[in-house]
């Protein structure tokens, strides 16, 4: 690819990152990042570049000339890794989704699987999702969940889900049974949550880590 509007929009492209993705997380506007892609802007000031290539996790020489390796390294891979938000924050982006800056997050770690553009973690609270018996899939106090929200929910799926009427936002298993759904805890110390309305799903969970 000889040109920096090539490797751009094959970065983009390897990324999942929208024109409007790109911008949030470079900081670097979108008509200029559309002149970019379009071939208007042929030679892009070095600060814009820099701001890129940290973005899309690839280095300042490779994005701007095509050339491995280079002088300006791209900083930490904050593209490669999604954000640990809190549970506020996270109800938010149920009612409001948008992408994380660097700065919005508590941290930012790795996904060990497959996820979407929008996925973010969450640190589990309480002992609802924490199964008594061994050898049965348990979410402990502290660990770590991976949110995506683009994942299609279906039966049994682990979900992160807000009620409209209360705000409260909770982690729980989704079941639907003889045409009822339910927010069902795998702890059977806890009661089973009747869906008998509209309750908003913020996400499927996709996978999880307990930290050291």
């Amino acid at each position: 690819m000889k040109s920096i509007s090539e490797r751009l929009r094959m970065k983009m492209t390897e990324k999942g990152f929208s024109q409007y993705r790109l911008w949030k997380l470079s900081g670097v506007s979108q008509p200029t990042i559309k002149r970019i892609l379009d071939g208007e802007s042929k030679e892009p000031d070095k600060s814009t570049v820099v701001s890129l290539a940290k973005a899309l996790g690839c280095t300042y020489a490779y994005l701007y000339d095509g050339k491995e390796g280079g002088n300006v390294a791209p900083g930490p891979d904050l593209a490669q890794k999604i954000p640990l938000i809190s549970w506020v924050q996270a109800g938010a982006f149920c009612e409001s989704p948008d992408v994380f800056l660097p700065g919005d997050a508590e941290d930012w770690i790795p996904c060990p699987t497959r996820h979407g553009p929008s996925t973010y973690a969450l640190a589990v609270r309480g002992d609802s999702m924490t199964s008594p018996y061994p050898g049965q899939r348990s979410y402990p106090a502290g660990i770590i969940i991976f949110v995506d929200p683009d994942r299609v929910v279906e039966n049994g799926s682990r979900v992160i889900a807000k009620d409209p009427e209360t705000g409260e936002v909770t982690f729980k298993v989704y079941v639907e049974d003889s045409g009822r759904r339910f927010l069902k805890p795998i702890n059977p110390a806890y009661p089973s949550i009747p869906i008998t309305g509209e309750i908003g799903i913020c996400g499927v969970v996709i996978g999880s880590f307990m930290p050291e």
